[in-house]
């Protein structure tokens, strides 16, 4: 049997009960000044910074604001030993801010010490030692968090009026992705539900017409068995909570009458109705986020001037 399981839902308004939804996002970024100071040893670096991110009940992913670290010697010593280890002291400072607008909004220093065989292998040992539950860090943490929540709070209606212009140029997963990550502390986040809603609810309906003319013409040029299962692919694309949908059932009992004339097999394609809860709705609409979130590229280069 040929089947494409696919989720039938109402579209209920979208709630808070939903893993990175409302959680608050921040970027790690290495400056490629900083990359230059720590050869070897930047990705233990970037480690460091994720860890005290995802320790801090926040996500790490594609944002606008960004935690990032600057990086000083202080001091570097060959011991007098056999073989000769390297000493080093470093001044590590933390930073966060809005890394496109380059506004700074907490910054703390750390004095670090590491040793090694080598030059590399020091920084490493020293890196190591940044202690993510530290009173101090975590202290610097909440003023950040402060400091975003309050970014979204006085600039609600202009964050929502963003969405909306990628919403007419069609930039939905863009669009739903910021706002998502608006943070649940922050009084906009309500407002942004129903919007939120909104915009995934167009998204699906274009999609919806979009793809089952797609499966349409394809099964037109390729009434066959093997045509069917890449009919079957391209449904399952589909939310079942367009209203076009309807449809697209229409259409897929049309292709299973066919294949069973031509192949003596039944082909069905299925719909659970027992999955209609928000939950599922608020996963569908999180993992069209997180998706564009996760396909952004990884090497931005922020605006960190005058941080350090």
């Amino acid at each position: 049997m040929l089947s494409v399981v696919a989720f039938l839902g109402a579209k209920t308004p979208l709630s808070a009960q939903s893993d990175n939804v409302g959680l608050m996002t921040l970027a790690t970024y290495v400056d490629p000044v900083v990359e230059e100071k720590t050869p070897g040893a930047t990705s233990v670096l970037e480690t460091k910074l994720s860890q005290i991110v995802s320790s801090n009940g926040m996500s790490n992913g594609f944002s606008r604001f960004i935690i990032t670290a600057n990086v000083t010697v202080i001091s570097k010593d060959v011991l007098g030993t056999a073989p000769a280890n390297y000493a080093y002291t470093l001044d590590v400072t933390f930073y966060i801010g809005d890394g496109l607008d380059g506004n700074l909004f907490a910054s703390y220093p750390m004095t670090l010490k590491g040793v090694g065989n080598n030059e590399t292998k020091a920084l490493i040992s020293a890196f190591r030692t940044i202690r993510t539950n530290d009173k101090n860090l975590q202290s610097f943490i909440s003023k950040a968090k402060e400091q975003i929540v309050n970014y979204y709070t006085t600039r609600c209606d202009l964050v929502i009026k963003q969405a909306r212009m990628m919403e007419n140029q069609n930039q939905f997963d863009e669009a739903i992705y910021s706002l998502i990550t608006i943070p649940e502390a922050s009084s906009c986040y309500e407002k942004s539900l129903d919007v939120v809603n909104e915009i995934y609810n167009k998204k699906i309906e274009r999609e919806c017409k979009t793809k089952l003319q797609e499966a349409r013409n394809y099964w037109n040029a390729n009434p066959t068995v093997e045509g069917a299962n890449t009919v079957a692919a391209i449904l399952s694309e589909i939310d079942p909570r367009a209203s076009c949908y309807k449809e697209v059932s229409s259409f897929a009992n049309t292709v299973g009458k066919r294949v069973l004339e031509l192949d003596g097999r039944e082909w069905k394609f299925i719909v659970d109705k027992e999955i209609g809860l928000e939950r599922d709705r608020i996963k569908a609409i999180r993992d069209v986020g997180v998706a564009w979130g996760q396909g952004q590229p990884q090497n931005v280069h922020y605006n960190v001037r005058g941080w350090w």
